[in-house]
């Protein structure tokens, strides 16, 4: 999770500050000139300048806040200089702004200063849907539904709905990260062991919250297959299964982070074979792939 923990200058952080002192905006608005793109849709006001944020609503330990609250765009462009998984992170978006116009507007800059990550892997994904050869619709919804998903695409000439999301860890597992170097055993059907928990899986419960609060609604009525894309980057190892799809709602699920992916289909799949071999490399090689791509390069040597 991009928070204070992660950065070199984390020991220098010993205040729940979320605010930018007068100097610290001006080193924002600074680094934030470096990108055109990006600086022509961020709206200057207070939200740019915060540098973090509770992404647990409010429920992080005062004493535990600058390790473990997250990183807001302003606090990204803040420390963008000294760290260069910040400005490579800048660097993606403003690249794809201007490959994308349709995404080069204050709109979309607000949801960035929102949320950037979950927006991050939303333009992400269109990106890849893009390279892939399709030209997804954004922004999906049926009149008189409220709800919408994020893409529709033709792969193989049927539209198909994909939603993205952004899952974060328990705060539970945060926490005993952020504490000790490791926390239980890792079980791909579990996710993340905790001492008594019995409940559900990370990964079932946030399948099954999308389907419920947004996928069964939204995709209600509409004949075609639905995809769930998860970048895991922020909730791994916790998403490391794919839990069980009862609803029949979602035809396949895609987890990805670090370059590399894993389609399952659901028992429910309504996908062709074509499909299927399209959204199995849509977000990088699986993980197997890459494997033999390091071997490959380790038997050149």
């Amino acid at each position: 999770m991009p928070s204070f923990k992660d950065c070199h200058w984390a020991e220098e952080m010993k205040s729940n500050k979320t605010e930018a002192t007068d100097k610290e905006r001006e080193i924002i608005l600074q680094n934030l000139s470096r990108y055109q793109n990006l600086s022509s849709i961020i709206p200057n006001g207070p939200k740019l300048y915060r540098i973090v944020f509770d992404q647990y609503g409010g429920r992080i330990p005062s004493e535990r806040f600058e390790e473990v609250s997250e990183l807001s765009i302003g606090g990204i462009l803040l420390h963008s200089i000294q760290e260069k998984d910040f400005q490579r992170l800048l660097e993606d978006l403003e690249g794809w702004l201007g490959l994308y116009p349709e995404y080069a507007n204050e709109d979309f800059g607000k949801k960035l200063q929102n949320n950037l990550f979950n927006f991050f892997s939303e333009l992400e994904v269109y990106d890849a849907l893009k390279r892939a050869g399709c030209s997804p619709e954004r922004d999906v919804s049926q009149k008189g539904i409220a709800k919408n998903l994020d893409f529709k695409a033709r792969p193989d000439g049927r539209d198909i709905l994909i939603e993205v999301t952004t899952p974060r860890m328990n705060l539970e597992t945060e926490l005993i990260y952020d504490e000790t170097p490791h926390s239980g055993f890792f079980d791909p059907k579990r996710g993340i062991e905790r001492d008594g928990y019995t409940g559900p899986t990370r990964v079932e419960v946030v399948v099954e919250s999308k389907v419920k609060e947004q996928i069964q609604e939204a995709a209600s009525g509409i004949d075609c297959p639905v995809i769930l894309i998860i970048n895991c980057k922020y909730a791994y190892p916790e998403i490391m299964g794919y839990g069980q799809n009862t609803s029949g709602f979602i035809s396949g699920i895609i987890h990805y982070q670090k370059g590399t992916s894993r389609f399952n289909p659901t028992k429910s799949c309504q996908l062709s074979e074509k499909e299927k071999r399209f959204f199995a490399r849509l977000m990088g090689p699986t993980r197997e792939e890459q494997l033999q791509q390091m071997f490959s390069k380790e038997n050149e040597k």
